[in-house]
């Protein structure tokens, strides 16, 4: 099975960096006529494309040029077209996304006057064009260009076509960054048609595409903020209710196949995990499944020190999150394994050292709709400085603050954030052990938010009420062991 964790993150990501190594993908390796000449260009161009793109931009347009201006090769713009869209590739994969663009219109010109519209021949060009059309937030032509390409493939290979599995990812790319977000929904339900229509039941690549779709709709959820939706079929709930469903029937699929304790199970069990939690309905949901992983990779006959101990530690992170006493004896299981590693001191040291922070992700800056009294005009940084005890069951206690520049109820709402915080407390020779953070918590002040704060500085603690099941965090059940 192909499926990894975190298949479809990218899709609702910002895809500026993944675009420009997306268009290499998308370079004309050969040329469409049988010409040795051209032939051996293409090769040069092939590892151009790999040391230096300058170098590959310049060929291609040299040899663009050549072809255009060749009375031998006057009947067949197509090839000085696959030159063009080489050089847009390269110019795309550098960031000059305009000059790429008006290459790539011209490589198409060139090559449908040859192929005529429908052509396979037609496709990289499309699919690169697409994506630069993104970068430079020419959305409709990006989705164009995606139709024509698209509609190519099913002219081939009907409207189940397998092979427009890209173009689907990208048209949802398209739709998310457009916030249409029933649009990209149904993009990828359709995929999942696809995938339905072409793989047998049980099969390791239908699996790897229901993952794939659970995957996409749960981080679709996870984009969502709780409460009730207008349209219900945009809500949280059904989307994650979708995502789960998913996930049941892919690992119901890979047991028929494969059997219960088959290591492929590990990955969609830690992946379901991680959708649980993010549901923020129970943590404790997450726990069989993490449990289940541990129980998995113990069976194997040779198992992996490190898959052995990163079971451990998702198992005692999410007791901890979760409330559950356990993660005492997940941690000191961890540590016993660590033990018999060839680097455990420094393994050990990377882990349990300091505490680690589990939830929320990680401390971000606090917003401020005033600016505080005590700052003059000019002062941008905003902060208080704090320090805190990490306690062995990974909790926040004694909070004391020791510099400030924000009002009182600025503060409060800091503490209230550490108070339900949760951290996988520091070992010391297996055993949790207390631990005092020192940490400077900044803060923003949003834009055109210049007047002062009143005055709010009358001492009193916060008394925050921590739920006793923490909400999670994201990345839970993906952590590797570093």
């Amino acid at each position: 099975m192909k499926y990894l964790t975190g298949t479809l993150l990218y899709l609702i990501l910002s895809v500026s960096a993944f675009a420009q190594q997306a268009v290499l993908e998308h370079t004309y390796s050969e040329p469409f006529i049988a010409d040795p000449g051209q032939a051996q260009i293409f090769d040069e161009l092939n590892r151009l494309f790999k040391t230096d793109l300058e170098q590959a931009a310049k060929l291609a347009y040299e040899q663009a040029n050549k072809l255009l201006a060749s009375e031998k090769h006057a009947g067949n713009p197509a090839l000085a077209g696959q030159m063009l869209s080489n050089a847009a590739i390269a110019d795309a994969a550098l960031g000059r996304y305009q000059q790429a663009a008006r290459t790539f219109e011209q490589a198409l010109t060139l090559i449908e006057a040859e192929y005529k519209v429908f052509s396979p021949n037609l496709m990289n060009a499309l699919l690169a064009s697409g994506i630069t059309s993104i970068q430079l937030e020419k959305m409709q032509d990006a989705e164009n260009k995606f139709r024509w390409a698209q509609h190519i493939q099913h002219r081939q290979g009907g409207v189940f076509n397998i092979d427009q599995t890209e173009v689907i990812d990208w048209l949802t790319r398209l739709h998310l960054l457009q916030n249409q977000l029933a649009a990209a929904d149904l993009v990828q339900r359709f995929g999942l048609r696809i995938a339905e229509s072409n793989f047998a039941l049980g099969s390791d690549s239908l699996s790897d595409a229901i993952l794939k779709a659970a995957a996409y709709f749960s981080e679709r959820g996870n984009q969502l903020p709780f409460g009730r939706a207008e349209n219900y079929l945009l809500s949280r709930d059904n989307i994650f209710r979708q995502s789960v469903l998913l996930y049941k029937s892919a690992i119901a699929s890979v047991e028929s196949t494969h059997g219960h304790n088959d290591p492929r199970l590990i990955e969609p069990l830690r992946s379901f995990a991680k959708t649980r939690i993010r549901q923020g309905i129970s943590a404790r949901s997450a726990i069989p499944l993490l449990e289940r992983v541990l129980g998995i990779i113990a069976k194997q006959s040779e198992v992996d020190p490190l898959d052995h101990i990163r079971a451990w530690l998702e198992l005692g992170d999410i007791y901890i999150i979760s409330g559950d006493k356990q993660a005492r004896s997940a941690y000191a299981a961890a540590w016993v394994l660590l033990e018999n590693l060839p680097d455990e001191a420094e393994a050990r040291n990377s882990l349990f050292t300091e505490p680690k922070l589990l939830y929320p992700n990680k401390l971000v800056p606090l917003l401020l709709e005033r600016r505080p009294v005590a700052t003059g005009p000019d002062e941008d940084e905003f902060y208080a400085d704090v320090s805190y005890v990490v306690s062995e069951a990974g909790k926040v206690v004694k909070i004391e603050v020791h510099d400030r520049n924000v009002p009182h109820s600025q503060v409060k709402i800091l503490k209230t954030l550490l108070m339900g915080s949760r951290f996988r407390p520091r070992l010391v020779a297996g055993e949790p052990e207390e631990f005092i953070k020192h940490h400077r918590q900044t803060f923003l002040l949003l834009p055109q938010s210049q007047e002062p704060a009143p005055a709010d500085d009358t001492p009193q603690e916060a008394e925050p009420t921590v739920p006793s099941e923490a909400a999670a965090p994201d990345d839970i059940a993906t952590q590797q062991v570093e």
